[in-house]
């Protein structure tokens, strides 16, 4: 879940332009040269990457570059920036680009774009979630078209990996708002793909940029096919509308026979858990939430829901090299009625937690059209009604769910990023970033400890000292919960057998990541 809402959009067929460019989908021979068309859920409400909080989605994350990217083990490699250097302070980033870039629309792509880019990101506050990320940046400095320096107020730990969002064309924007809505439909940007033609709700198509820097892509042509319905999704992969598509648990089974594909299966950083909304009362007290946490069988969410594709949940930096040791919640009913007794509830007759009058109720709601939230919220609400927590589950349309974020109770949420720590834990859980404030804390969590230890984190690049206060982050979270935790996701990809390239690396939120390295891939 992130700041540019996902549309949920309309099941297509593909009719018209969508077939022409989908021709290659479907060839019964498991060979094909022609465009590769992959089908996903999730749609964003603009392609424009510096509105996207960290989980870009595959078309944005192909038509753009940053300075830096991330390598198969995610770690921060060279971009645009072909090398960069660092003060001795940490006050100062030089980089240099490389030479002869350019953007899709032939103009040249120079450290001015870089200074426009920060310098938009920054002034656009609230409306750009990833303006966090350069709130220490006191000015940008381009003495040629190929050095950019960066000039930081104090030290910020996550820059390098914050500059791998995409550059944005000062000549395309310049006078403009962020949010210009011509410009998030329909972007210039640097990536190994150019954008050709989008129909929101139906498809994105594009087309390999022959002046990428590291080469023209193999692949003729791309189209992401925008389809809401998993079960829509399966069916047509099955009957050739698709070369590929992303799939649930559930679903992996029924491709596994399919002479022409093959299922790609990566682990990603990607958890759920269900998100409390702190402006009802019902979850003012942290026995609460703690009991529920202790409530939760997570072993039986991977078993039955996931079907062996996951992992429990202990915290949001289980894929971090910060994850500290043992998890702090078990499942342990005893623990539940240890913690709701003390804070002064007892069991009505109908086996309901009590307290003045009023059992712990409160609806719990995800998107109807995600079949694995649907069933991980119907899980959760019998686990927690078994331990007596009067949950009302009531999954809602997406598009209701994202015009009603501050007024849910709760809601099974998903979050995370296999990158620098930072970019998974300050955005949901640092109390300047609460959803009033524009901010992707959708809870509105605030907790002092939690947000000393997360601004302490990425005030240094000294590993003791970020590994110290991420603990005491962990620690801090795990007394006073804001989410009860579920589970990590695997998260599977059926494409044609004949398709060479894809590289398995761990993926984020929604499994995106899936074409970080799209340049590549080719037709055997």
């Amino acid at each position: 879940m992130h700041k540019s809402a996902l549309v949920i959009g309309s099941v297509v067929t593909a009719t018209g332009l969508l077939a022409t460019a989908c021709g290659s989908a479907g060839d019964p021979s498991g060979t094909t040269g022609g465009t590769f068309t992959y089908a996903i859920g999730d749609e964003p409400e603009t392609l424009n990457p510096a509105l996207q909080d960290e989980h870009t989605d595959p078309v944005t994350e192909m038509v753009f570059r940053g300075l830096t990217r991330h390598d198969a083990q995610n770690k921060v490699v060279p971009g645009l920036a072909e090398s960069w250097q660092v003060s001795k302070d940490e006050r100062r980033y030089t980089f240099t680009l490389r030479s002869g870039l350019t953007w899709h629309d032939g103009k040249p792509l120079t450290s001015r774009d870089v200074k426009f880019t920060i310098e938009a990101v920054k002034a656009a506050s609230a409306d750009a979630p990833l303006s966090r990320n350069f709130t220490a940046v006191e000015s940008v400095e381009t003495p040629d078209d190929r050095t950019a320096t960066l000039k930081l107020s104090r030290p910020f730990s996550p820059l390098l990996d914050a500059v791998s969002m995409g550059l944005l064309p000062e000549h395309a924007l310049k006078g403009k708002e962020l949010t210009d809505a011509g410009f998030g439909r329909h972007p210039i940007g640097s990536g190994p793909f150019k954008l050709t033609a989008y129909k929101p709700g139906q498809y994105s198509e594009l087309e390999p940029f022959g002046g990428y820097y590291e080469g023209r892509p193999k692949l003729p042509g791309v189209v992401i096919k925008y389809v809401s319905d998993d079960t829509a999704r399966l069916i047509q992969l099955e009957n050739g509308e698709v070369d590929g598509a992303h799939l649930q648990p559930q679903q992996v089974g029924r491709v596994t026979g399919d002479d022409r594909l093959r299922v790609e299966t990566y682990p990603t950083a990607d958890y759920r858990a269900l998100m409390f909304n702190f402006k009802k009362p019902v979850f003012a007290d942290k026995d609460v939430r703690l009991a529920m946490n202790y409530a939760l069988d997570r072993d039986a969410f991977v078993k039955s829901v996931l079907l062996g594709q996951g992992s429990p949940a202990t915290g949001p930096l289980d894929e971090s090299p910060y994850k500290t040791g043992a998890a702090p919640f078990t499942h342990d009913p005893a623990k539940v009625d240890a913690l709701m007794g003390p804070a002064g509830y007892a069991k009505n007759a109908q086996g309901l937690w009590e307290k003045d009058g009023k059992t712990v109720r409160f609806e719990l709601t995800t998107f109807a059209e995600d079949s694995a939230r649907v069933a991980i919220l119907n899980v959760a609400a019998t686990q927690l009604k078994q331990r007596g927590f009067d949950v009302v589950p009531n999954p809602r349309p997406a598009d209701w769910v994202r015009k009603h974020w501050g007024d849910l109770d709760a809601m099974v949420v998903g979050w995370g990023t296999p990158y620098d720590a930072d970019s998974s834990v300050y955005g949901p859980f640092h109390s300047s970033q609460a959803l009033d404030k524009g901010g992707s804390n959708y809870g509105t969590y605030a907790n002092p400890d939690v947000d000393k230890a997360l601004d302490r984190a990425r005030g240094t690049s000294d590993p003791a000292v970020r590994k110290a206060a991420y603990a005491d982050f962990q620690k801090a979270l795990a007394a006073d919960p804001p989410f009860a935790w579920v589970a990590y996701l695997l998260t599977d990809n059926a494409v044609p057998k004949a398709l060479k390239g894809p590289e398995r690396r761990t993926l984020g939120h929604h499994g995106y990541g899936f074409f970080w390295n799209a340049e590549k891939w080719s037709w055997s």
